[in-house]
């Protein structure tokens, strides 16, 4: 399942779609990502914690980001490691939603922004309009939802 959500800005007219989840491609992404991860794609700290925990998994849903130094805002792979609770198991492709209650999150990405480098915080887009929370990039004016841009697939 995925979603998207509009934003602008009423200010300078900044606007910026984010779009979140995969989809029915998910198994796909899901084994693609895994075998990144064991290759060292995506670091020596994820490489060698799938090394020793076979049953680890990981969420490679699109979410949405914002840069904490210069508030840029993204979409980028969650990319979060997580181990199951007692009774759960990570046999093949895990679900963001089975994630979310039988397992634990262990490892968190720590994606970099393509604008300045600074570290990127994943956001609820949704909760951080609600809250006026976000600010533009551009000039620094609370964000609103642009209410003509919802999406929604599978």
């Amino acid at each position: 399942m995925g979603n998207g959500f509009g934003i602008k800005c009423k200010k300078c007219g900044y606007n910026y779609v984010g779009v979140n989840g995969i989809g029915y491609m998910y198994p796909v992404e899901y084994a693609s990502t895994v075998k990144d991860i064991r290759e060292g794609k995506h670091g020596e700290e994820y490489r060698k914690f799938f090394e020793e925990h076979e049953d680890a998994a990981v969420n490679c849903g699109n979410c949405t980001a914002v840069c904490t130094k210069c508030g840029q805002i993204e979409d980028v792979t969650d990319l979060s490691v997580y181990l199951p609770k007692a009774g759960q198991s990570s046999d093949g492709c895990v679900l963001p939603s089975v994630l979310e209650d039988g397992f634990d999150k262990y490892l968190e990405y720590e994606h970099k922004c393509s604008d300045c480098g600074g570290k990127m915080r994943i956001i609820s887009l949704e909760n951080e309009i609600k809250n006026g929370a976000l600010k533009c990039p551009s000039c620094g004016e609370v964000l609103v939802e642009d209410k003509e841009v919802k999406i929604l697939w599978d």
